[in-house]
């Protein structure tokens, strides 16, 4: 879950700017995502109780986004999760792996 979440960073780290006129970029960062949340659906159930801190819920349900709706899911969104979000995940997640 980390190795996608430092290549998401890299991918990310021009800013928004350049993300949103890249579609190459946002294909890369999709598809890392989608290997974070797939990554997470797959923890147990027990772990998932032990840290109920981390927010399993939402990286399945972005999972459930990326895979059944994908075309609805927007330069904009992947975005907003980047910059809103990632860090909080990326946090919690380095508190688990210690």
């Amino acid at each position: 879950m980390l190795e996608a979440l430092e290549k998401i960073r890299g991918f990310s780290s021009g800013g928004r700017a350049p993300f949103l006129a890249d579609e190459k970029t946002q294909t890369a960062v999709a598809y890392e995502l989608l290997r974070l949340v797939e990554a997470a659906s797959h923890v147990s159930q027990t772990c998932r109780r032990d840290h109920a801190e981390f927010p399993w819920s939402r990286l399945i349900d972005l999972r459930n986004e990326i895979v059944h709706e994908y075309f609805r899911i927007g330069a904009d969104s992947l975005w907003e999760f980047v910059e809103h979000e990632l860090d909080g995940i990326e946090r919690r997640l380095r508190h688990l792996s210690a």
